[in-house]
């Protein structure tokens, strides 16, 4: 995608606001009472949710050529799931994250790339919109990568409030289903088969962290991350028609070399 054709200046300068009240968000856990801690959350959302609303109504209308004023719409309810309910469960992850966090490295880490992918996804979202009227395959990728890092920040989340491994392994396989049918949402899947499939992709991540379970506080996330990631993959693979054996390999070794060089760490 060409981002010289998309004005980044004013999405640079909202993420930097959005970051900004993360941030004092993030130093009020520590600091602040509850209910500051909580309007700072609410206020970034809000700040969240506006910009895609304000995106939708500058660009969700085109004229169907120059010489008419007909005008053609994208429909808000095809678009709302993803413009508006997924963005908003992604930054009350990282909310939640940050919350139950006490890494400081961490927490600034995770949250300088929550912005940039929140970047990323503003870029997509107005350049798509701007080609009328299919999401682009890189605006769906965005949208996948999200779905792992929503994850990624929930099982980190669920691992530092105490949960025994029934109750992590429960949450765990609950929030990967949930996703998994938002992955399928987002690709128009959402057939029986397609259904059952996410069903067990979800027991299978939330039992891949079992085997681990006595290794540190990072390594049982980014395992689950990983497992999820490698069936998200696969899927896409599938969902293109791809069906060479060499076309899986790729996401399989590269979880196989991502999971050793975590456990060596």
């Amino acid at each position: 995608m060409k981002y010289e054709k998309v004005e980044i200046k004013n999405e640079l300068l909202y993420i930097f606001f959005l970051l900004l009240v993360t941030e004092i968000f993030n130093m009020s856990v520590l600091q602040a009472p509850l209910k500051t801690v909580v309007i700072w959350g609410v206020f970034g959302l809000l700040l969240l949710i506006f910009w895609f609303g304000r995106a939708f109504s500058l660009y969700s209308k085109k004229k169907i050529s120059k010489y008419s004023n007909v005008l053609m719409k994208i429909s808000l309810k095809e678009r709302f799931f993803s413009y508006f309910i997924l963005p908003s469960i992604f930054y009350s992850s990282l909310l939640l994250f940050l919350y139950f966090n006490r890494n400081e490295v961490l927490g600034h880490f995770v949250l300088g790339m929550c912005m940039i992918l929140l970047l990323f996804l503003f870029l997509n979202v107005k350049s798509s919109m701007k080609k009328f009227y299919t999401m682009h395959i890189a605006t769906k990728a965005v949208f996948d990568f999200m779905c792992i890092t929503i994850l990624y920040l929930l099982l980190n989340a669920f691992l530092r409030t105490g949960f025994s491994m029934i109750h992590y392994t429960t949450l765990s396989f609950i929030s990967s289903l949930i996703l998994y049918l938002f992955v399928l949402k987002l690709h128009d899947r959402f057939g029986f088969v397609e259904i059952l499939s996410a069903f067990l992709s979800a027991i299978f991540v939330s039992a891949s962290m079992i085997p681990f379970w006595n290794r540190n506080v990072f390594i049982i996330p980014a395992v689950g991350a990983l497992s999820f990631y490698l069936i998200i993959s696969l899927w896409n693979i599938r969902f293109s028609g791809r069906v060479k054996l060499n076309d899986y390999l790729a996401p399989v070794l590269y979880v196989i070399f991502a999971l050793v060089l975590i456990l060596t760490m």
